[in-house]
This record gives C-alpha cells, sequence and structure tokens, in this order.
C-alpha cells in the first residue's frame, strides 16, 4: 500500500514539473518573440494570420512544429499545413537530423524560416 502511494506521489510531482517545464518554454517563446519584433503578442496576433504569425515566430525562435504551436495557441495540424505550404515555398527549412524537441522531450526535426540559419540546420 504504502509503495504505491509513494509511486503516485512521485508521479504527480513528476507531472507538475513537466507543465512547468511546458509553460517555461512557451513563455520564453512568446517573450524572445515579443522582444525581436518590439511588438506584444496579443498585437501581433490581432493584426497577423495564423500563417504570418508561424513564419514570425520560426524566424525568432528555431524549434518544432508542436513547441511553436502550443507557443502561439495555433492548432498543431494547423501549423503542420502552414509548415508544407512554407516548405513548398522554400520559406522554411527543417533540420537533416532529429533532435529532442523541448517540448514532447520525442525526437523531432527543428523549423526555421530564417535564411541565416539555414546553413546551421542542415548540418
Amino acid at each position: 500500500m504504502r509503495k504505491s502511494i509513494s509511486h503516485s506521489l512521485k508521479s504527480l510531482l513528476s507531472n507538475i514539473r513537466q507543465r512547468k517545464d511546458k509553460q517555461l518554454l512557451k513563455d520564453y517563446i512568446i517573450r524572445t518573440i515579443e522582444d525581436k519584433t518590439g511588438k506584444p503578442i496579443q498585437l501581433l496576433r490581432k493584426n497577423h494570420t495564423q500563417r504570418e504569425l508561424y513564419k514570425i515566430g520560426l524566424y525568432y525562435v528555431t524549434t518544432t512544429n508542436k513547441a511553436i504551436c502550443e507557443a502561439l495557441k495555433i492548432p498543431v495540424e494547423a501549423g503542420t499545413r502552414r509548415k508544407r505550404e512554407l516548405e513548398k515555398e522554400g520559406r522554411l527549412i527543417a533540420s537533416a537530423k532529429k533532435r529532442i524537441c523541448p517540448f514532447t522531450k520525442h525526437p523531432a526535426r527543428f523549423l526555421t524560416t530564417n535564411p541565416d540559419q539555414y546553413r546551421e540546420l542542415l548540418k
């Protein structure tokens, strides 16, 4: 009986820590975009389409589709469509190798729309 209580407490604490880590990551992405654009995220959301916001976000933060979508409150499915559109136009590059996603902790390709980052991601 005691072990199950201990295990569930450990599991609960782990879940709380993971939620905090995810929130910190989302806050970091938003803060970086706000700092680089000089505009609050609410204004960017108001004045730009999801596609434009996705492109702007990935210009300033090189990360995974899931992380940028969660931070910008864009449905992941919509983010995947935006990713595909931008790739076809040659405006988005995915990393050559998969790395651990800071949001899901699973292997994923990192994305950017910043041409200065293309060479680094294709290594």
